[in-house]
């Protein structure tokens, strides 16, 4: 029985298409189960507490972008940090049972007042 030797300048080129394979595939379902969560109701009712109900009019993408940095000069050097957060929801607009129009997140239903 002959062996064949594998070239190792093949197993890199293996190794990142096996990554990026890998990265696509999660990237793919986090997307499906993002555009899942994200849809708002056509129908919101608060139950026997709160007896409010009311009818999806419209909606929209909200995108916040919570970022801090800090900075250090000295000795000619100057060095940055920089970080930050992006959180994105879809915000319904429903009129109310009384003709209100008010706003909820659709991934908790709690009141979003900031238009």
């Amino acid at each position: 029985m002959m062996r064949t030797r594998r070239s190792s300048r093949t197993a890199g080129p293996l190794a990142v298409a096996w990554v990026f394979a890998g990265a696509l595939a999660l990237s793919l379902a986090q997307a499906s189960e993002a555009a899942a969560q994200s849809e708002c109701g056509e129908y919101i009712s608060g139950g026997p507490n709160n007896p409010a109900s009311g009818t999806l009019v419209g909606s929209h993408r909200v995108t916040l972008n919570i970022g801090a940095g800090a900075g250090v000069e000295g000795l000619g050097l100057n060095l940055g940090l920089n970080g930050g957060i992006t959180v994105s929801f879809n915000v319904g607009v429903y009129r109310m049972h009384d003709d209100d129009h008010r706003s909820f997140r659709c991934d908790d239903y709690t009141e979003w007042d900031l238009q």
